[in-house]
């Protein structure tokens, strides 16, 4: 599984990133994650290149939990 979040360094959100990225890691074994340089504002976070969550769609900053839920909801085999 690849995680990657894009952040914006303009505003400084490289803590919120790096925070985000420490939880899942330890929420998902094995998990890959990559921390990339972004600007206009941007937290953007994709999941096998796939967007799960987009701060400039979505007008904030994603909740506690949710990505962690968002995740959880992809990689959860479908009921056959």
């Amino acid at each position: 599984m690849k995680l990657s979040i894009e952040y914006c360094t303009q505003w400084n959100y490289f803590a919120r990133a790096s925070s985000l990225e420490a939880e899942l890691k330890s929420k998902f074994e094995g998990i890959e994650t990559n921390l990339i340089l972004g600007r206009g504002g941007v937290f953007e976070i994709m999941l096998n290149g796939d967007l799960i969550f987009s701060k400039k769609e979505k007008g904030r900053f994603p909740d506690d939990g949710e990505i962690v839920s968002l995740i959880e909801k992809k990689i959860k085999p479908s009921p056959s």
